[in-house]
């Protein structure tokens, strides 16, 4: 049995001097976004709420800003597992 994940789901993000935008993730890897490792980049974001070029880009940051704890938990994570693998490289 094959699942298929849905990956278009659209989301809504509060902007300080803009109001509730909605936004996605982009096509090419939306699927990763249930990957625990995945660390989100600027581009994986896009803005569906039509906004002026200059308020979209300051949306566009405050939205990548808000998944600032989310990609240091990655990191943290990522970090755990390389010290872990190093320390049973050094055992061999």
């Amino acid at each position: 049995m094959n699942k298929t994940i849905k990956t278009d789901y659209i989301f809504q993000f509060d902007s300080d001097d803009h109001g509730t935008v909605d936004w996605q993730f982009h096509k090419k890897v939306a699927d990763k976004m249930h990957h625990a490792v995945w660390m989100v980049k600027k581009s994986d974001l896009v803005l569906l709420t039509k906004l002026p070029a200059a308020d979209a880009k300051i949306v566009h940051q405050e939205l990548f800003k808000s998944f600032d704890s989310v990609n240091q938990s990655v990191r943290d994570h990522n970090n755990k597992k390389a010290r872990e693998r190093r320390a049973r490289s050094k055992k061999c």
